[in-house]
């Protein structure tokens, strides 16, 4: 199953966080202003309007002009399938990156709802693997932009409880082993019974 983000979403998620940082460097900027003028005698309000705020101006214009359109083409180039044993997250603008997931390597998943993207219905699913942690902040994959993140969620975590017990509807074993402790069990009652033929 192939899926692709809802782009006009995602885009507005990102355009909100957008604005949201900007505002907060200005903000910020307001704040120590108020600061350096109270508490420097030597520094007057019109100084450092004439020898910060440019700055401060020239980088949001400068990030407003790159991040917005370079957002846009991360977005319209994301495509994510799921397949029978592994989540492919294919991305890139200029390289093309594909990253494949084995089900047996993720640990879990995590639903990840910002307020931006609760506000436009949206989710993001983070794939965890052994290598990665929630405690690093780090995860092996991102599926963003989402909008039926519920069902695909938990059709995602059955692939990979499934993945990890071995047991498989499509291609049922003797006796259809369902956990870990009977899985083991069958392992060892085929090993003795190699055992008694090479006897």
């Amino acid at each position: 199953m192939d899926l692709k983000p809802d782009i006009s979403r995602l885009m507005k998620r990102n355009i909100y966080t957008f604005i949201t940082i900007s505002l907060s460097v200005i903000l910020t900027t307001l704040i120590i202003q108020l600061l350096v003028v109270v508490l420097d005698p030597d520094v007057t309000n019109t100084e450092f309007i004439l020898y910060v705020w440019p700055w401060v101006v020239g980088a949001l214009f400068i990030f407003w002009i790159l991040t917005p359109g370079l957002t846009y083409l991360w977005i319209t180039n994301l495509k994510y399938s799921i397949e029978e044993e592994r989540v492919v997250i294919q991305k890139g603008i200029l390289t093309k990156q594909s990253v494949s997931i084995p089900y047996s390597a993720i640990t879990d998943f995590t639903l990840s709802r910002s307020l931006y993207e609760r506000w436009l219905g949206i989710g993001t699913l983070l794939v965890q693997t052994a290598g990665q942690g929630t405690q690093t902040g780090m995860y092996e994959g991102k599926l963003e932009g989402l909008i039926e993140y519920d069902d695909l969620y938990a059709n995602l975590r059955a692939k990979v409880k499934t993945t990890r017990s071995g047991y498989h509807p499509a291609h049922p074993t003797d006796g259809q082993v369902k956990s870990d402790s009977e899985l083991l069990q069958a392992i060892l009652e085929e090993i003795k019974r190699i055992g008694r033929k090479l006897d």
